[in-house]
């Protein structure tokens, strides 16, 4: 079988990918609005996994329809194009807005135990604008509207920034929490608090590395002889990293969360019990039938 094209063995491999997310971010949702974690801090770990979610329910379904419709290509590839740039704006700038609650947990622990919820609102309703925003620029491009050269400088700008700010923000965590070494009144507190800091940190950075492929070919796209050069199984394997980002935080999560671990423990606990109830139910019912039509035939001799 070819790899240098698409086939069926790529639509199984993407379709596994897509089933993978949405059942793990639905599970993530449900974890941090159910389980007793609904902290702060969650929600914006909530917000990432709504981002998450959305390419499994859409992106990579649309992703693997436009290697199969023919006469729609051109507008199933326009809103596929949409739609990733979309999550994945509110995806990195989201992490960008964890670093910056973050590195004020660490920094200022007393001012961040003042911070209200509409503050947490707010930091979780930009991302999904700022996403809105540039989407929209996008397809003001495609419908000439706008330059390249204004939309290149744009990418730039929506691409870089969150990577400052997540790159600042680490970097003010690791020097307070030097600082804050020795101290017994907050030891404990930034102990909690940085092992949070970690966790997102590793998340922040296996998501740039699955993604940072693909926002790499996406501004060099205006350079096409640079694309075409590339063979074709370069391109679906940077497409797949760039998916898989959405399954990073559902893998790191319950080796780094103790509570997370914990819940999702229940949860699988609960399914093989009700499983093995419902088989228990089902073979006293299988007796009983055999039982019941064994009396019968006694009856009938």
């Amino acid at each position: 079988m070819e790899f240098s094209s698409w086939n069926i063995l790529w639509s199984l491999c993407f379709g596994l990918l897509a089933t993978l997310i949405v059942v793990g971010n639905l599970l993530t949702i449900w974890i941090f609005l159910k389980q007793r974690l609904r902290k702060r801090a969650h929600f914006l770990l909530i917000s990432l996994a709504v981002a998450d979610l959305l390419v499994g329910l859409l992106n990579v379904p649309l992703y693997i329809a436009i290697w199969y419709v023919d006469q729609w290509y051109l507008l199933m590839w326009l809103v596929s194009t949409l739609t990733d740039i979309f999550t994945g704006i509110a995806s990195i700038h989201t992490l960008a807005a964890i670093s910056l609650e973050r590195m004020y947990a660490i920094g200022w622990p007393f001012r961040h135990r003042t911070l209200n919820f509409r503050l947490y609102m707010f930091a979780i309703a930009v991302p999904w604008i700022l996403a809105a925003i540039f989407t929209s620029i996008t397809l003001l491009l495609y419908l000439h509207f706008i330059t390249l050269e204004n939309y290149l400088y744009t990418s730039t700008l929506f691409l870089t920034t969150p990577l400052l700010v997540m790159c600042t923000a680490y970097f003010v965590v690791w020097k307070k929490q030097k600082t804050r070494i020795g101290n017994r009144h907050m030891e404990s507190h930034v102990e909690r608090e940085t092992r949070l800091a970690k966790t997102l940190f590793i998340i922040t950075g296996a998501s740039l590395l699955t993604w940072l492929p693909f926002q790499s070919l996406h501004l060099l796209m205006p350079y096409f002889g640079v694309i075409r050069s590339l063979p074709y199984i370069i391109i679906i394997v940077i497409k797949f990293l760039q998916f898989s980002n959405s399954l990073v935080n559902v893998i790191v999560y319950p080796f780094r969360i103790s509570e997370f671990k914990t819940a999702l423990l229940q949860i699988f606990r609960c399914c093989v019990s009700n499983r093995n109830r419902r088989n228990k139910v089902a073979t006293i019912h299988q007796s009983t039938v055999g039982h019941l039509h064994h009396c019968q035939e006694l009856q009938v001799f």
